[in-house]
């Protein structure tokens, strides 16, 4: 497992599964391995293998969130929409003595199927009673807000003060510099909060990029850096800068970290800018 979070954070979908797949001959019988499994098959774009190894976790055992997880990453990416959605609703029983991230990450997973099924009311709910507010103080809830709140705003739903309300517990987060990944939601939250915070975030991620070991340079300088530049400008109106800086990143963005169903936000922020700054001829080829 600890493998799988390292391999996971640097980006490295297929060191997942040659991690857990020599495993399996020996503990094939442990519910937790396969949704090890199913996660990584499922960010290799091995949907199929994901789904089984997910169902074989879950009928050994009914309570197993971490395979929960990665059907649902399953049913997001093949538009199986209602079905996720009634899926998770059914399972959710289930996600009691939980850590605050499996519990409210499950319920984004949740919000983001309410979303696309148009149900903003629901997914303000879900926002206001699983997501935010089990732990304010841990990263992983607050990118979980961080994101879900942005994916409001792209759906045309208005989210009132709740970006007043996590800018606090993101202002601390100004020399984070776990995870490229994270340090970039945090700027987002700051950025739409208004606070002067995020200007400071920016430059001292530029100054970490600057001199990041040779092994995370790349990813920082040539990935992190455009893509932060790019959601900052975003959030202050300027679309089209942010179509040039994200347009520059988004190619790389494996190399941050974060999922699929992640990372997705910031092609959603992308593809909004193309059409905010009048560039419908590329934002009609990324949907088509």
């Amino acid at each position: 497992k600890l493998g799988h979070y390292h391999l996971f954070n640097r980006g490295d979908a297929p060191g997942m599964l040659r991690v857990a797949l020599p495993v399996e001959a020996r503990a094939g019988d442990v519910p937790y391995l396969h949704g090890m499994l199913a996660f990584a098959w499922e960010q290799c774009h091995g949907l199929e293998q994901a789904e089984a190894h997910a169902r074989r976790a879950m009928a050994m055992r009914r309570k197993e969130p971490w395979a929960h997880h990665a059907l649902a990453h399953v049913m997001l990416t093949q538009g199986r929409i209602a079905e996720g959605h009634a899926f998770l609703r059914e399972v959710s029983d289930t996600w009691s003595g939980l850590n605050s991230f499996m519990v409210t990450h499950n319920w984004w997973h949740q919000a983001l199927f309410a979303l696309e099924l148009d149900r903003g009311d629901e997914v303000l709910q879900l926002y206001d009673r699983r997501v935010w507010g089990v732990a304010k103080d841990y990263s992983q809830d607050q990118i979980n807000a961080v994101s879900l709140l942005a994916r409001l705003e792209l759906a045309g739903v208005d989210v009132g003060d709740r970006w007043q309300d996590v800018a606090p517990y993101l202002a601390p987060r100004v020399d984070d510099r776990v995870l490229p990944f994270l340090d970039l939601q945090y700027l987002l939250g700051l950025a739409r909060a208004g606070r002067a915070e995020a200007d400071v975030l920016l430059a001292r991620m530029q100054a970490h990029a600057d001199q990041a070991p040779p092994d995370q340079r790349s990813a920082w300088q040539d990935v992190c850096m455009p893509a932060g530049r790019g959601l900052v400008a975003w959030a202050h109106g300027d679309h089209a800068r942010a179509v040039r800086e994200l347009g520059q990143a988004l190619p790389r963005m494996l190399e941050i970290g974060g999922s699929h169903a992640q990372r997705d936000l910031f092609s959603q922020i992308h593809l909004d800018a193309m059409v905010r700054s009048g560039h419908l001829g590329g934002a009609q080829n990324l949907l088509q």
